[in-house]
């Protein structure tokens, strides 16, 4: 039970999460699982504010070799053997490279973006606005200097596209450039030990994912069916003081509150076996003590809506129809 700690609402970032002693729900054993294994290039594709960031930022961690944010977690073990060393990462929030000012300005970000990571890793890149030859030459010169292989962690890797879901051709502009960087991790396998990505699609056709060297997609194994969101088993282990706070609140029991939560947020599942809870829902859930549609109201992503609208479907359409596993694997 996390008596002491507060509610991470809004913090992404593993390591501020235990700094500031907020409630970390232990995913390390997925991570662990991962690095472990012998492939080295995974994918995961989960909504919006489920916690992609976090998983990111949390393998930054292990491979700079944060080994005191993780005393308690199921990973520490496997941190302290003598096989398992630190390495160079190369981290992409794609995310935060702008798009909205045309292909030229989104390629002199994205260069921008790997020569702030090179000043991070102490190395000289060569001044450029093309991105694709200096991912090239990043990844190259950080195994020279570190004498090892690097670690490439790219967060919502899709971003650039989803953003211009209403600008088709932009789209398209940038999807040609976009193939092209990420082209750059299949040429540089020799130096690459581990490359983690995340999105909230598969983007097949538009030939993104196989731009990756053979990637493991993790998205709808049940194995890893739990490693972004809440099982409720979770939500009563870590949240047990908050649980008591809000059921006083709202004058019920802790059971019926747990119902009641059970029902309104415990309705995702991307492994047709386990149900998770919205993570960013919950917190904020626990924090305003009342039930809301919060991850509606801030994570539905502009490419669903935009499709909705364009079809002219509504939700109610949907209710209790059957979605087949290959419908979405292969979308």
């Amino acid at each position: 039970m996390e008596s002491k700690k507060d509610l991470p609402t809004g913090i992404q970032t593993f390591d501020d999460i235990i700094k500031l002693h907020g409630i970390y729900v232990d995913k390390t054993e997925y991570l662990a699982k991962m690095i472990e294994a012998v492939s080295k290039t995974w994918f995961l594709a989960r909504p919006r504010r489920f916690g992609k960031s976090l998983i990111v930022s949390t393998f930054k961690a292990i491979f700079s070799g944060r080994k005191d944010l993780f005393k308690g977690l199921a990973i520490e073990k496997m941190l302290e053997e003598e096989k398992f060393a630190p390495r160079p990462v190369i981290h992409l929030d794609m995310s935060e490279v702008i798009t909205s000012k045309g292909v030229d300005f989104f390629e002199q970000n994205l260069a921008d973006t790997l020569i702030t990571v090179a000043e991070d890793l102490e190395i000289d890149l060569p001044l450029g606005n093309i991105p694709t030859p200096l991912f090239s030459k990043l990844i190259r010169y950080a195994c020279r200097k570190y004498n090892t292989q690097v670690a490439v962690l790219i967060d919502e890797y899709d971003t650039p596209i989803t953003d211009l879901v209403d600008n088709p051709a932009e789209a398209e502009k940038i999807r040609v450039r976009l193939r092209e960087f990420y082209r750059q991790l299949k040429a540089s396998d020799q130096f690459l030990s581990f490359v983690f990505a995340t999105g909230i699609t598969k983007n097949v056709e538009g030939g993104l994912y196989s731009a990756f060297n053979n990637p493991v997609d993790i998205s709808l194994e049940p194995e890893f069916g739990a490693i972004a969101g809440f099982t409720h088993e979770e939500v009563e282990r870590h949240f047990g003081p908050y649980i008591k706070k809000v059921a006083e609140y709202r004058k019920v029991t802790q059971e019926e509150l747990l119902s009641r939560m059970r029902r309104y947020y415990d309705g995702f599942c991307f492994d047709s076996e386990t149900f998770v809870y919205n993570p960013f829902s919950t917190l904020l859930f626990f924090r305003k003590k009342e039930f809301d549609n919060f991850w509606f109201d801030t994570g539905t992503s502009a490419q669903l809506v935009s499709f909705f609208r364009e079809a002219k479907l509504t939700l109610e359409e949907f209710r209790g129809q059957k979605i087949y596993r290959d419908q979405v694997k292969n979308p």
